[in-house]
């Protein structure tokens, strides 16, 4: 995926004519959607059961 996206996202860039300039937008994008999917896998197991995961479905983790 990265060896399609990366190449189109710099082409973009160096087209961007942004009173910020050519890359903040895109670093500004991009860190907000990480954020976002961080966001989304630490609540992943409530996302999974809103969605109607039921619990027999879960492993119980024992850990060390």
């Amino acid at each position: 995926m990265c060896r399609k996206v990366l190449p189109c996202v710099r082409i973009w860039s160096d087209k961007c004519s942004s009173k910020y300039g050519r890359r903040r937008p895109f670093i500004l994008a991009g860190s907000l959607m990480i954020s976002v999917a961080v966001t989304i896998i630490g609540f992943s197991a409530d996302i999974g059961y809103l969605l109607g995961d039921a619990d027999e479905d879960h492993r119980n983790f024992k850990g060390t």
